[in-house]
């Protein structure tokens, strides 16, 4: 056998003991887009970030809890038209390397998802740019093209992992099989159910420590070499 064919048989070999990447799981805020809050965000762009800083001091003084906080900021919009609210989010930059990671995960095949604590209305328009598979996030409601200044919180701080065992059933995957990339410790719990864990830019010495890659200067085309180590990719 030629050197060629020796090392083609090898590479196969070694392809057929890794697992198959079959899920990537990506927080949104701080990850796939620069700004880490699409909450404070959005205010900053509405002009009531001042009172927003009231209600975010009370939760992280614990005098309210994630759905009091979610429910007291959802209300700084009431009557805000959603359009107003699309182009908002349409102006949030991409990190560097988004759109190429995840042209590289559908090459391959491979189930693409969102959970973040983040907005749907911003969430959206990433599944559609980069053909997400699933998106999971909290609702604002909408009636006649207007905030009615009401959320629906589907995902909090300490859910994420929950939310993530039910996507791994549905796609299939075992952790073994899947990617998990984020930014904030709330992003832990994803960390501990991939078999490559990536933090983008960490805002938290603990959500570096429990990563396999750490990505700092926010480039995510730099997971892509990571992940043809770690996993057996479905050819195309």
């Amino acid at each position: 056998m030629s050197e060629a064919g020796e090392s083609h048989t090898i590479s196969d070999r070694r392809s057929a003991r890794l697992p198959r990447l079959r899920l990537a799981v990506f927080d949104l805020d701080g990850t796939l887009k620069e700004p880490f809050s699409p909450w404070r965000y959005l205010h900053q762009a509405l002009g009531v970030e001042e009172q927003a800083a009231v209600y975010r001091a009370r939760f992280f003084r614990r005098e309210i809890d994630y759905l009091e906080w979610a429910r007291l900021d959802a209300a700084l919009w009431k009557g805000i038209p959603l359009a107003e609210v699309q182009g908002i989010f349409r102006r949030s930059p991409y990190r560097l390397g988004v759109r190429a990671l995840f042209s590289v995960l559908g090459r391959h095949q491979v189930l693409t998802a969102i959970i973040s604590t983040g907005l749907d209305v911003q969430a959206r328009q990433v599944a559609v740019d980069l053909g997400v598979w699933r998106t999971v996030t909290n609702e604002l409601t909408v009636h006649n093209g207007l905030l009615t200044g009401e959320v629906v919180v589907h995902v909090t701080e300490h859910t994420k992992g929950e939310v993530m065992a039910r996507l791994r059933a549905e796609a299939d995957a075992r952790p073994t099989e899947c990617l998990a990339v984020g930014d904030g410790t709330a992003d832990l719990a994803l960390f501990a159910q991939a078999g490559l864990a990536v933090a983008v830019c960490p805002r938290d010495s603990s959500v570096a420590q429990a990563a396999d890659l750490v990505v700092e200067d926010g480039d995510l085309l730099a997971i892509v070499p990571l992940l043809e180590q770690s996993f057996c990719l479905a050819q195309t």
